[in-house]
């Protein structure tokens, strides 16, 4: 079977949709599918090369080249930029199966799957729903959503039901393993020194300055604690001079992009991982893969990251650094706790979360 993976941010950027676009390529490949990915050509380095997996890349026109008629607006604009020859790459290939993961894709995917009997499928991972997507999506043959949170939000925004189909965690990539010796030397995080790690886009909503303003907090109790963060983005200079503002800048790190391959050893330089997001995350498989490798995690409680951390992490509101300042510290005084949380957390997403039985829901949906 021929699987076409339609998604302009693939190649370019670098958060979790992107991820799991790769992900289930190269599950689908295992399984002996041809698999194309299509996305947008960018300056981003890609992953190593997987058998079974072509990727392709098209011209598009950023977003913020636009008119700023809003930021919905300006993604629609750049997504069909993007389509007016991705289309034609579908058209070429010509594949049975086509999945999208964005709602500004349906139009020009429905078009092009039906002209090559292609069965179409969109997995969302996020709630941007604009009129007459109900009834593209009506003409799907197969919706689902990364989680229930995010199955209700399309739902009570469109009336149209979509299953739910959780995204999985690389479970030999994500486990526990030794820390990372260059980026510890990077860090300057001395053997054994305590530190609080996170990897995420660095945008706003990812809340980042939250943790930033908890190590403030704590720094009487914990003056050694270090916040160590993977991830790349536009907030990175906001992010620096709030550390700045707030005293802690000495203490802050942001080491930039980490290759997947290098997160497990990140996340080892860790006492423990935190996830304050402000905005309402459809899942939030960073916080996931923290937890297969080992890490107690702190999270906020929205969205769909309950549904990821279940009883085996500590769920804070967001935007109350009080709470957050409070939970870290009472991880950081327990290693009983911090061990029985690892142990759980290891077992609640090798259990729930594996691209195996994401895939066999993408096949069986799409049969």
């Amino acid at each position: 079977m021929n699987w076409a993976l339609y998604n302009l941010t693939t190649t370019t950027q670098g958060g979790g949709v992107e991820m799991s676009v790769w992900a289930i390529a190269r599950e689908l490949a295992r399984r002996g599918h041809g698999v194309t990915i299509l996305g947008g050509r960018g300056q981003r380095p890609l992953p190593s090369a997987v058998p079974g997996v072509e990727v392709r890349l098209y011209p598009f026109t950023p977003r913020e080249k636009f008119p700023d008629l809003g930021s919905r607006a300006r993604k629609l604009m750049e997504r069909l930029s993007f389509a007016r020859r991705a289309v034609g790459g579908l058209l070429e290939l010509a594949p049975q199966r086509i999945l999208a993961f964005k709602s500004y894709d349906l139009a020009p995917v429905l078009w092009a799957g039906r002209r090559c009997g292609a069965r179409i499928g969109f997995l969302s991972g996020g709630g941007e729903i604009y009129p007459g997507f109900a009834s593209l999506a009506r003409r799907l043959d197969y919706l689902a959503a990364v989680s229930a949170f995010n199955a209700r939000q399309l739902a009570q925004a469109s009336g149209v039901e979509p299953r739910v189909n959780h995204l999985g965690v690389d479970l030999e990539r994500f486990a526990p393993a030794a820390p990372d010796p260059e980026l510890a030397r990077r860090a300057g995080l001395a053997p054994g020194q305590p530190a609080v790690v996170c990897a995420v886009r660095l945008v706003a909503l990812k809340g980042v300055q939250r943790l930033i303003n908890a190590l403030a907090i704590l720094e009487r109790r914990h003056p050694d604690l270090r916040l160590l963060v993977a991830g790349e983005g536009p907030y990175r200079d906001q992010l620096l001079d709030r550390a700045r503002a707030a005293g802690v800048a000495q203490r802050v790190n942001l080491l930039g992009f980490v290759p997947q391959e290098r997160l497990a050893g990140f996340y080892a330089l860790g006492r423990l991982a935190a996830f304050p997001s402000m905005g309402e995350e459809a899942l939030g498989l960073a916080i996931a893969e923290a937890m297969a490798c080992g890490l107690p995690v702190v999270a906020s409680d929205l969205g769909g990251v309950p549904e990821v951390v279940g009883d085996c992490g500590l769920l804070v509101p967001a935007k109350d650094d009080q709470a957050l300042a409070a939970a870290i510290d009472a991880l950081l005084g327990d290693s009983a706790r911090r061990e029985d949380l690892s142990r759980r957390g290891r077992e609640r997403v090798g259990r729930l979360f594996s691209w195996s039985a994401c895939v066999d829901r993408l096949e069986e949906g799409l049969a």
